[in-house]
């Protein structure tokens, strides 16, 4: 604890307000997400099959959308666009106060998280372009630990706020997220990137063509650099594989409690996993995830793994509340390593000016979460109820595979740049 103070006292000051931010960003999508589905039943008379599809749906298109979101991040002034995202959602919300007709509704719902998902892209290439490289993963670590604060808080906010009317947990997310704009707006210049160590002005004393040369390629031409880069496949295949089984933890652990267990308990069970995973993965988080560095990923990732294994075996065999919280807890551990872990990587291999646009394929692996519920599901429907557990440990075992093959292509795109500098420096000497 007292290194993680005495990281956030050191930190800039731009960083710290990326950073309020982002919590106050993460507590406004719990506090709706947790209300949602009510009002879209309640107020805008969404049948329950609906409501399931337009959520899910809106959240799938602002996953895939984000790629292109990235894409922008790489092609504008990244504050500028953090700023501008921030009003469209601040309107969206606002409009959901008003708006109950369910073909506009989902239309909105459709664009806020276009604009959510890009956000949060656009802020991760953001505090890359202006963190020193030695301490971005200290800082995704933090940034995770934050995000977790405000999902653990939002839903308890979300529902005092349904007291002050059916739109309340909205204004509440709209009155959170101004806050936090205001500085981003009152102290723009702060967050304005350097560059590769050179200020700002000294690119504009560039010459037309030098500009031209280091001008952004077109959409296609990005996709193609990504499709093309084994290290960003692997990885983002086994971040989608990885995610299935800590994504939707609570949605998967509830739909098997239900049918080994009465309602009552069920949801007494779920309570106590939905507290144990918070607490675990907001007290864990910096004193793992500061620890990751790019040449130690591998290592740090079979330990995450092996987590989730040893957590998912656990839960098989026993609904003993102790021993639930017990499993969640190391099942957590593996959720504090793997997600800051993913960003290290992306984060080391994203050419520099195509930051926005690798973090926004990262992005991808969010369909999982999507994925998993869907898995989860079929398999408590034909199979015994542990066996549940058996599948997702192997297809987390699987992620851990496209990881170490992604890092070992690192390893190989890496080893030929060294052999070149090598040479390098040895016709310098001789010469």
């Amino acid at each position: 604890m007292k290194n993680f103070l005495t990281m956030v006292r050191g930190l800039p000051f731009a960083m710290k307000v990326l950073l309020a931010s982002t919590a106050a960003r993460s507590l406004s999508f719990f506090a709706i997400l947790a209300y949602m589905p009510i009002y879209l039943y309640d107020t805008v008379g969404m049948s329950g099959a609906t409501v399931g599809y337009v959520i899910g749906g809106s959240v799938l298109v602002g996953t895939m959308a984000s790629v292109y979101g990235g894409y922008l991040a790489d092609r504008v002034t990244k504050i500028n666009l953090v700023i501008l995202l921030d009003l469209a959602i601040i309107l969206l919300y606002l409009s959901l106060t008003v708006i109950h007709d369910p073909f506009t509704v989902t239309a909105v719902l459709l664009l806020t998280n276009i604009a959510s998902s890009s956000m949060g892209v656009a802020g991760s290439a953001l505090l890359s372009d202006l963190v020193p490289a030695e301490n971005r993963t200290k800082v995704f670590s933090l940034r995770y630990s934050l995000q977790n604060i405000g999902a653990a808080v939002g839903p308890f906010l979300g529902v005092a706020a349904v007291a002050v009317g059916s739109g309340g947990p909205f204004i509440l997310s709209v009155t959170v997220i101004g806050a936090s704009l205001l500085p981003l707006v009152i102290f723009r210049s702060r967050f304005l990137p350097t560059g590769n160590g050179a200020p700002v002005a000294a690119a504009e004393e560039q010459s037309a063509e030098e500009q031209a040369e280091e001008e952004t390629p077109k959409f296609r031409q990005v996709l193609k650099v990504m499709g093309a880069d084994r290290r960003l496949t692997y990885f983002t295949i086994g971040g989608i594989l990885s995610i299935v089984v800590y994504g939707p933890l609570l949605t998967f652990m509830s739909q098997y409690l239900v049918l080994v267990e009465d309602r009552d308990t069920a949801y007494r069970l779920v309570a106590y996993i939905s507290a144990a995973n918070a607490v675990a993965v907001i007290g864990a988080q910096y004193a793992l995830g500061s620890r990751l560095k790019p040449d130690n990923l591998l290592k740090w990732l079979t330990v995450g793994i092996g987590a989730f294994v040893i957590g998912l075996f656990a839960m098989s065999l026993s609904t003993n509340a102790a021993i639930i919280v017990i499993a969640v807890v190391i099942f957590s551990l593996g959720e504090v390593i793997v997600v800051p872990a993913e960003f290290t990587f992306i984060d080391s291999i994203a050419p520099e000016k195509l930051r926005g646009s690798y973090f926004g394929a990262q992005n991808l692996i969010h369909v999982g979460i999507a994925l998993g519920p869907i898995l989860c599901g079929f398999l408590l429907q034909h199979f015994a109820p542990a066996a549940m557990f058996y599948v997702l440990i192997a297809v987390v075992v699987v992620s851990l595979w496209f990881y170490v093959i992604g890092c070992r292509a690192t390893a190989a795109v890496s080893e030929p740049a060294q052999a070149k500098a090598k040479v390098k420096v040895k016709v310098v000497s001789e010469t």
